[in-house]
């Protein structure tokens, strides 16, 4: 696309160029539209799915209070808890919430966000990426959102097996939701409850294509961390608020949260450099 515009600003004159000149912008526009990240603003559903309670809120809290602000609604679903470690809860799923449950609740409501479900596997669960989509795909085709978000599994630095396994997933889940065969007919039918999305999203990245200023919504972004009671240590607290800033360097924002969109066509096959 430079190229393209490049030529344009060397060369003018003749009938023949004047019309190759409007040829190759309109096919640069169009380029840049198909290479654009996706504006998550416009959405009017948004599933967060986090690998562990505080993830969503840790990653991107700030983004979520700005999109409800907005009147998008926000759905969390959760794909670990300590449900495993809780000795009084194991049969008794009906009648007992854990520590970690509760704390992803009272995070949710500070949020303003509405809780899609907790998935129960285990924290360093020995599930497949296959077997975790296939839970995520049921509520894709549920909640029907525009944009799946979560943590990105292709973060240079990242080590937790849960991030890179849930974020693979959840990429796997968005592109199987739209298959009218896939896990299975029904019925002997094809599926009648496919949903395709606009996009995905991710957090926790090192390739971002979208920065949201939360200036105004870091403080909610911390009271919905502190809610993670069990979790939330003061130096943690100090390492976010400080990563929001750095995140803002450069900008007129005085704290952010980055983001790598991609747009459904983004996300298959097409090597398009992803603005």
């Amino acid at each position: 696309m430079k190229k393209i515009k490049n030529i344009l600003r060397k060369r003018n004159g003749s009938i023949k160029f004047q019309l190759t000149k409007s040829v190759l912008t309109a096919a640069t526009a169009a380029a840049d539209a198909l290479c654009a990240p996706p504006d998550i603003t416009k959405a009017k559903k948004v599933l967060f799915v986090q690998p562990h309670p505080d993830d969503n809120q840790i990653g991107c809290g700030g983004t979520i209070a700005y999109l409800r602000s907005l009147g998008i609604e926000c759905y969390e679903l959760t794909v670990t808890d300590d449900r495993y470690a809780a000795p009084d809860y194991i049969g008794r799923e009906n009648d007992v919430q854990t520590i970690r449950q509760k704390e992803i609740l009272n995070a949710e409501k500070t949020l303003g966000m509405r809780n899609a479900g907790m998935l129960g596997f285990a924290d360093k669960n020995d599930a497949t990426e296959r077997e975790i989509s296939l839970k995520i795909v049921e509520v894709i085709r549920r909640i029907k959102p525009d944009y799946v978000i979560t943590a990105d599994p292709n973060l240079a630095t990242e080590c937790h097996s849960d991030h890179i396994k849930v974020g693979n997933a959840v990429k796997y889940a968005a592109m199987d939701a739209l298959c009218n065969f896939y896990p299975d007919f029904v019925d002997g039918k094809f599926r009648e409850d496919t949903h395709r999305v606009k996009g995905i999203g991710f957090y926790y990245t090192d390739k971002p294509n979208t920065l949201i200023d939360i200036t105004d919504f870091q403080e909610l972004k911390m009271e919905s961390i502190k809610c993670h009671v069990s979790q939330a240590e003061p130096a943690l607290l100090a390492a976010i608020m400080l990563q929001d800033k750095l995140f803002a360097e450069g900008t007129d924002f005085k704290a952010a949260e980055p983001l790598r969109m991609l747009s459904a066509l983004q996300m298959h096959c097409f090597n398009l450099p992803v603005a």
